[in-house]
């Protein structure tokens, strides 16, 4: 069961991988010619297009995402560190896009060099762009379960004592989830998850259960709070006790839509059988919370993305030393 579930969460990376793939392949072809013209370099020597595409799609996606997410910093509610970490790659990125031009037209060499030693950070923004594909192939195919006995919904960050608009969104989405299977499960629940952050007042859970409660009319009978997590696997694993057991499943996970896939990998991970359900999230906030998405898998996987960037590294370094 296990095994299935991980691969309902492996799918769609397995194909947005594939698109990525056919993509760059298809933007190498067409930029096989300006690139041999703008690098100098014969036209049989197809690596050099296949990896200004890869720089292309990365520049694009993860350093377009990056500088868009700097250009929505006053509109978020809590302005993290990695938040400004984000907005300074994005701009970081498009400097080098534009050095990289620049060196083109001045030396070739110069150009080629820097396309090749900044290979790791094309490589992670090509992983950011399969990662977005793989959310919205994960969204299009997720189906709510349909008399969920319980809904638990993951906190977010408050603004004050209260939910912010991205909380409240998830919170009214797990209501409506909830209301819709009273009429087959009078018992469904609901579990609000999510402990007290270093800069807020109360926890997220608290917070939620009172949004239910007073703006949303749903008893207090009816909610059960975990209020010790302070990460999306905690949520998942300090509230397996309340969503577990006879007469509790199935179970429906309500988060944002672009947390969805994520949290949909860490439920399989933890063996907690249940349908994660994206609540609909701002459009200008999606970019940002892409790249947030990514730095969160890729710190739980740090020492593979490590060395994979060592070895990447390495290689563009033997071909600067080997090629002339």
């Amino acid at each position: 069961m296990r095994g299935s579930r991980r691969m309902q969460v492996l799918a769609p990376a397995l194909w947005a991988a594939l698109i990525a793939a056919a993509f760059a392949l298809l933007l190498t072809r067409v930029l096989r010619q300006p690139v041999a013209s703008w690098l100098q370099v014969p036209l049989a020597e197809g690596g050099w297009a296949l990896l200004v595409a890869v720089a292309v799609i990365a520049t694009l996606g993860l350093g377009g995402a990056s500088l868009w997410h700097a250009l929505m910093l006053r509109r978020l509610v809590r302005v993290r560190r990695v938040d400004r970490l984000i907005g300074a790659l994005g701009v970081g990125m498009a400097l080098l896009a534009f050095a990289i031009g620049v060196a083109g037209a001045i030396d070739p060499a110069l150009a080629r060099a820097a396309l090749l030693l900044a290979l790791p950070l094309w490589a992670a923004g090509l992983g950011v762009a399969v990662l977005a594909l793989a959310m919205l192939i994960h969204a299009r195919a997720a189906r709510a379960p349909r008399a969920p006995g319980t809904v638990l919904i993951l906190g977010a960050g408050l603004r004050g004592r209260d939910v912010g608009p991205l909380l409240r969104r998830r919170v009214q989405r797990g209501a409506e989830v909830w209301r819709a299977a009273l009429s087959e499960r009078p018992d469904a629940r609901i579990v609000v998850s999510g402990g007290q952050g270093p800069d807020e007042v109360r926890t997220e859970a608290s917070a939620m259960a009172e949004h239910l409660e007073r703006q949303l009319g749903v008893p207090a009978s009816a909610i059960d709070l975990e209020e010790a997590s302070t990460t999306t696997r905690e949520n998942l694993l300090l509230s397996r006790p309340l969503v577990s057991g006879p007469g509790r499943g199935p179970l429906a996970v309500v988060t944002s839509e672009y947390h969805a896939y994520r949290t949909a990998g860490l439920l399989a991970e933890a063996g907690i059988d249940g349908a994660v359900i994206g609540a609909w999230t701002r459009p200008s906030y999606r970019p940002g919370a892409t790249v947030r998405e990514a730095l969160a898998i890729a710190a739980d996987l740090r020492w593979w993305c490590v060395w994979a960037a060592v070895a990447l590294e390495a290689l563009a370094i033997w071909v600067l030393a080997t090629r002339p």
